[in-house]
């Protein structure tokens, strides 16, 4: 039979390999990983040959791969995608690949395991949901800002990726917009040195002792419901009022966007 079946692998601890994954690296022939020799090494771990497979590499930058793996498919091979842990969809290469494949309407799979996305979730104590994922964050000051003020509004518990020499930064930046809010740490997931740490802004200062900056991190925060928004006649009393007391409306609608979470110039356009 032929196509392409990603295969997850565990991130970080390997008895959370799953069974269905332990068979096609037995008997699979021929693989494209994220890094072939930590691909390698995790074969050697379950005593797996690779001697008669074949393995190749596939990250960001092998897009020139994607028509000799779809040749191989046409040609009635099975072909797997792995990456270094996790799944190969998450954060990793595997989507330009996949979608190409369905675009051709070749035959496609997926052998789940486990994921660092929802492990995080699960030990936050966070609510799940709903719940968005973001991948890796920004790196600029600027940009981390600009995301953080843009999902004040957003309902759920929000996930990102980051590196260790940007986490602490990172923490800073969180607490300049949100000074009364709550972040989850959640560090090496599933290995020796797991760590979930919740920190408040009193907490800044001892955060180097909570917070090691080693390892891989998932970072979470929850926004509670906005209250409901106005309604329409609710807000035109109240532009009214304010117009009698001699506001501006263009005032007025700066007000109103911090308010609803709305960009003020389409309140401006409503109030006028």
């Amino acid at each position: 039979m032929s196509g392409l079946t990603l295969v997850g692998l565990p991130i970080g601890n390997y008895q959370d390999i799953t069974l269905r994954a332990l068979e096609v690296l037995k008997n699979g022939k021929y693989f494209f990983a994220e890094d072939t020799r930590v691909f390698k090494s995790l074969l050697e771990h379950f005593q797996i040959s690779y001697a008669e497979k074949y393995i190749d590499s596939f990250h960001d930058h092998s897009a020139g791969k994607i028509e000799s793996i779809v040749e191989l498919i046409r040609n009635g091979q099975e072909v797997y995608l792995v990456s270094d842990a996790g799944s190969p969809i998450i954060s990793d290469p595997a989507f330009p690949l996949v979608k190409r494949v369905h675009d051709e309407k070749l035959s496609f799979k997926t052998i789940p395991g486990i994921t660092s996305v929802v492990t995080a979730l699960e030990l936050s104590g966070l609510p799940p949901h709903p719940f968005h994922f973001w991948g890796f964050i920004a790196r600029t000051k600027n940009e981390k800002l600009s995301i953080f003020r843009s999902l004040s509004p957003v309902k759920g518990t929000h996930l990102f990726f980051e590196s260790p020499h940007r986490i602490f930064e990172t923490i800073n930046i969180f607490f300049e917009i949100y000074p009364e809010g709550s972040l989850v740490i959640a560090r090496e997931l599933t290995k020796k040195f797991e760590t979930i740490v919740t920190l408040k802004q009193c907490d800044l200062e001892k955060v180097s002792e909570l917070v090691l900056d080693k390892g891989e991190f998932v970072i979470l925060f929850h926004n509670e419901a906005a209250d409901d928004q106005i309604s329409n006649t609710e807000l035109k009393t109240l532009v009214n009022d304010f117009l009698e007391t001699g506001g501006g409306t263009k005032k007025l609608s700066k007000i109103f966007s911090k308010i609803l979470g709305e960009d003020s110039k389409l309140i401006y356009n409503k109030l006028k």
